[in-house]
């Protein structure tokens, strides 16, 4: 591999003015800089970026936890948080923790060791928040840490009132209510009190509430607790999962069983994901505006990092879809 020495002795230079120019400290002329520039492609000459960062106590790279790549909403934050960090000059460092709160804090330790630019936050493990050592831009998503610590949202609790008053209107009775994972830490959790609000206020009955394990969330495999819930409960005719992907088993489901949707079983689902248009019957849903979320979360780490002030908390809204299951 070559060196900063074997790109200073092909271009002609010394090893001072090389690093001068990679770290914009001096004027280089643009002929020295030519040179420099077309001995370090001859020699494949890669700047070592990390020890860069060390040097300057920066970087350029924002680190990006979350809880699993596999989840269609989750690969859509990352999808979305590498375009606007790339957009804004930034290179993105992608960490899935699996839940384990061990990785979190090994991640967490190797962001700060690099000087990352900052870390956004989109995992929801439990009790995380003790082991935080904020020295650096950070910004959580979906997930409240603390007033000092800045979160970009959407409008969970009213996502959950929308979800109720649709089901109510279009005539159901006996609802329920599917979490992710009650036992995550995570904003979400709001869509549920929102839902319970409204039944309250129409004087319609308490939802029942069945709630997924992390091993469920994680794997995005739902059906056994479908199938538990039919089975227990089968006059529920009205359905809100707090996600698409749960929604979309609960279709699955039905349709092996014969039970028709919406005219005996209505469902809304949460975050109108691809998916959701792809269902048969196509899927109701609360769109949460993910990409906008992403693109606040990037710019308060680009805010941040350049030591401005940015918002504590910032909340989207979000919007009922109405399609073929209710």
């Amino acid at each position: 591999m070559a060196t900063l020495k074997d790109v200073a002795q092909l271009a002609g230079v010394t090893v001072t003015t090389i690093s001068r120019m990679l770290n914009n400290r001096a004027n280089v002329s643009p002929k020295t800089r030519a040179k420099i520039e077309q001995a370090m492609q001859d020699l494949d000459y890669q700047p070592n970026e990390i020890a860069q960062s060390l040097i300057k106590q920066k970087s350029n790279i924002i680190g990006l936890i979350v809880p699993s790549a596999r989840n269609f909403f989750f690969s859509m934050v990352v999808e979305h948080v590498e375009r606007y960090a790339s957009r804004s000059g930034y290179k993105l460092l992608l960490c899935i923790s699996d839940l384990e709160l061990r990785k979190e804090k090994e991640y967490f330790n190797m962001l700060k060791g690099n000087k990352v630019a900052g870390v956004i936050l989109a995992s929801h493990t439990q009790n995380l928040e003790k082991h935080i050592s904020v020295t650096q831009p950070l910004v959580t998503i979906d997930r409240t840490v603390s007033e000092e610590i800045p979160s970009v949202c959407a409008d969970n609790y009213n996502g959950g009132r929308l979800a109720a008053r649709h089901l109510l209107e279009r005539g159901c009775k006996n609802l329920a209510y599917i979490s992710g994972s009650a036992n995550i830490k995570m904003d979400a959790n709001k869509r549920y009190i929102g839902f319970c609000d409204v039944c309250r206020e129409q004087n319609a009955k308490t939802p029942l509430m069945v709630d997924a394990s992390e091993q469920q969330f994680i794997t995005m495999k739902y059906q056994n607790l479908i199938h538990e819930l039919f089975e227990k409960h089968p006059g529920v005719d009205g359905i809100f999962a707090s996600n698409d992907i749960i929604a979309a088993q609960i279709l699955q489901y039905c349709a092996g069983a014969g039970i028709s949707v919406p005219k005996e079983l209505k469902v809304v689902g949460y975050d109108d994901i691809d998916l959701a248009s792809l269902c048969v019957p196509q899927l109701t849903t609360i769109r949460q505006p993910v990409e906008a979320i992403c693109k606040c979360a990037v710019e308060q780490i680009v805010h941040a990092a350049k030591g401005e002030t940015v918002p504590n908390n910032v909340t989207f809204p979000v919007e009922l879809v109405v399609r073929e299951t209710t």
